[in-house]
């Protein structure tokens, strides 16, 4: 073989001698590798028919070995590449393609998409294809084509998700228990503090003698850090894009990352913040930016639907003060937790504006004279020319809508927490100002303040009386 690659370029006889084996070769390869790669890889299938990402795992870490196997011996005969070996590699790596492709567009769920996606990007293509990008050619292709598929599937479930799981998410009475299940959690932490305290002080009063603290006390301070230690991690499982420091001890970790109060670690969230921020760290490192920034506005402005929803239930059966602190919350929670994905949420959205079509139609018919005239008043000329319908361009920022409704909240928030203390003074101020300023008109007639029914010393009093009762009730002055 060394000596017909020598000569091939002396005769085009030679080139096809060459040729004739290497097609020879790889028609052996085939015959002889190819049963028993399908039939590896239908054992995979088999073993791991309920564990997706155990199947992709190990069918491309099988499929990667035979390629480089493959490779390796080729050129223990042959000393010039030949796209006949990218072809043979190629159809052996479709084998594991055609597979593993059925099960990938059934799949659900959005945890396994994700993984999968993780899968070939990190374990396959960074650790292995670019470690080996010769060997592997033929394996990249169809790997690439497999996590387009996974990509397509990921973005297409994550739509249904977003509509059914956030968007149309139907609370649960326990959903909407505000301010409830705050106050709840508050007393827990209350006790929590307490039995904590009683335990350093029986520790220190009692030298080497054991805690006499109570056994439920120990129970919920285990509950406690337990909970503590996992709502650590499933915040760091939430904000993929956040770094946190590795070299802190639990206990550190836990007093410098976790907030003071239960009330406020995300399992407390309502469920679709939950969701809508899972799902977007889910995605984040698994699709292209700009399908990214589509869907992270798309899922934003569901959530804040459902939160506009969810408050106004809590507005029925409770209040519009917790109804507007439940919004203020869970917006500041949102801007906070998108803050890190380092990408833009602004989408340009293109739109067909019809709106200048039916005046067009009703001028037409109104001119309907002058269809056959022959100049610029043609009437079925104006309805061309007026009735096209305009194609209009404009961004939506889901990152300034979050923005605008917190700030749209805090602003009825403080107009209701401020007329509900003060009100009575407002409205007895605002009077004042319209007197005042019909005597700075020039040449009105002077009103009397003091003269008015409701500007008496007695009614000054009172309204003033009542609004100090109001906030002393609300402000908690002593």
């Amino acid at each position: 073989m060394e000596q017909i690659e020598q000569r091939i370029d002396k005769s085009p006889e030679y080139s096809q001698i060459l040729t004739d084996v290497q097609q020879c070769y790889f028609n052996q390869r085939t015959t002889l590798v190819g049963p028993s790669v399908t039939s590896a890889i239908n054992d995979l299938a088999a073993k791991h028919v309920r564990d997706h990402c155990t199947l992709m795992r190990s069918g491309c870490a099988f499929i990667i070995h035979v390629c480089e196997d493959e490779y390796r011996l080729f050129f223990n005969f042959f000393s010039k590449p030949t796209p006949l070996l990218d072809s043979m590699l190629e159809s052996m790596c479709n084998q594991l393609y055609d597979i593993l492709r059925p099960l990938i567009i059934h799949i659900s769920h959005l945890e396994t998409l994700a993984e999968l996606c993780s899968i070939m990007k990190v374990e396959m293509m960074e650790e292995h294809v670019q470690h080996s990008l010769t060997e592997l050619a033929a394996f990249e292709a169809v790997c690439s084509q497999m996590l387009e598929d996974v990509q397509e599937r990921l973005v297409y479930r994550s739509h249904i998700y977003i509509r059914n799981d956030i968007l149309g998410y139907n609370p649960a009475p326990g959903d909407v228990a505000y301010p409830e299940k705050l106050e709840m959690m508050e007393s827990i932490s209350e006790s929590l503090k307490q039995g904590q305290t009683q335990g350093q002080s029986s520790r220190s009063g009692s030298g080497s003698s054991s805690s006499s603290a109570s056994s439920s006390s120990q129970e919920v301070a285990q509950i406690n850090s337990t909970t503590a230690e996992t709502s650590i991690k499933e915040q760091s499982s939430i904000m993929t894009p956040l770094r946190i420091n590795t070299n802190l001890t639990p206990k550190e970790s836990v007093g410098s990352y976790m907030p003071m109060s239960p009330a406020d670690l995300h399992g407390m969230w309502y469920p679709t913040v939950r969701r809508t921020l899972v799902c977007l760290s889910k995605l984040y490192r698994c699709i292209d930016k700009t399908t990214f920034q589509g869907l992270s506005q798309e899922a934003l402005s569901m959530c804040i639907h459902s939160l506009l929803a969810a408050s106004e239930a809590i507005m029925k059966r409770k209040n519009l003060m917790d109804c507007y602190l439940f919004l203020v919350k869970h917006l500041l929670i949102l801007r906070e937790q998108i803050a890190p994905f380092q990408v833009e949420f602004a989408v340009k959205e293109t739109v067909l504006d019809f709106s200048k079509i039916k005046d067009a139609a009703v001028g037409l018919y109104q001119h309907k004279y002058k269809l056959l005239a022959f100049n610029s008043s043609n009437a079925l000329l104006q309805f061309l020319l007026e009735g096209t319908p305009h194609v209009t361009e404009h961004f939506v920022d889901s990152k300034k809508d979050v923005d605008n409704q917190l700030k749209k909240t805090c602003e009825e928030f403080i107009h209701h927490v401020t007329e509900k203390m003060v009100g009575n003074l407002q409205s007895f101020l605002s009077k004042v100002d319209v007197i005042l300023k019909m005597n700075d008109d020039d040449g009105a007639h002077n009103v009397s303040l003091r003269k008015q029914p409701f500007a008496g010393p007695e009614k000054l009093h009172d309204i003033v009386t009542e609004t100090y009762k109001k906030s002393e009730k609300h402000c908690a002055i002593s």
